[in-house]
């Protein structure tokens, strides 16, 4: 068996966090794994993982997107987009950030989740930068 494609099994799992399927998002996770967050968390164990995407999902409408990824050796990252709906007011949203991964066995055994937002720029959109005109998510 050849060297596994770590930027594929990102793929997967961001085509998996979207069907809201807890035990899809799950196996692509070892059983320890970690989701570490900058606004909650972290998350623990592959199912508390997929548990969470499924709340996200039912809740919120979330859908992730990957807007740009490389992969260097045993490491992944993705800039990602993720829309959601606001559940007092009904607005659609979107988040950005970037998220980094480490994987073994070929599956994802961290993720470090970077996103920062606050009341001058929920979205953390990149002031400035032409985020349509590059090709990246926009609502």
């Amino acid at each position: 068996m050849g060297r596994v494609a770590l930027l594929e099994v990102v793929r997967s799992y961001y085509d998996a966090l979207n069907t809201g399927d807890a035990e899809a998002v799950a196996a692509h996770f070892t059983d320890d794994a970690v989701h570490y967050y900058t606004r909650l968390g972290p998350h623990e164990g592959a199912q508390t993982i997929g548990d969470h995407t499924h709340w996200a999902v039912t809740n919120i409408d979330g859908r992730w997107h990957i807007d740009n990824a490389i992969e260097d050796g045993d490491q992944a990252v993705i800039e990602w987009a993720m829309t959601w709906r606001d559940p007092q007011s009904g607005d659609r949203r979107l988040d950005r950030g970037t998220e980094w991964f480490r994987f073994r066995d070929g599956r994802i055994c961290e993720v470090r989740a970077y996103h920062h937002g606050n009341r001058r720029n929920p979205s953390g959109d990149l002031l400035g930068f032409d985020h349509a005109g590059r090709g990246y998510t926009v609502l």
